[in-house]
């Protein structure tokens, strides 16, 4: 029983990543897209962008912004939150209210 749980489960995940994430994206895309094409006319006089040139300033930002990971960070994000924080830990010593 507990084991049809757990695969429902991971099924539900892959249904909903496969569903949303896509959903997602494109969606920030054409909120990029309108924005653009509303704003930076305007106030700069730039030119308005088409739907594909605003999924490419999408991508673009999020790799230089984010660093290629994952739209939500996770389990990296964290790991390598620990990792720092030992690291900062074992410079300092035992004591991490050592004064200096």
């Amino acid at each position: 029983m507990k084991e049809t749980h757990r695969y429902r489960h991971r099924v539900g995940r892959i249904f909903v990543g496969i569903l949303f994430i896509p959903l997602f994206f494109f969606g920030a895309a054409a909120i990029v897209w309108q924005l653009w094409n509303w704003l930076l006319p305007e106030l700069f006089g730039w030119k308005q962008i088409t739907y594909l040139q605003a999924l490419g300033i999408f991508v673009l930002s999020h790799l230089l912004f984010k660093g290629g990971h994952g739209f939500g960070g996770g389990r990296h994000r964290r790991h390598w939150k620990y990792r720092m924080k030992r690291k900062m830990r074992k410079s300092m010593g035992d004591n991490p209210k050592r004064e200096g």
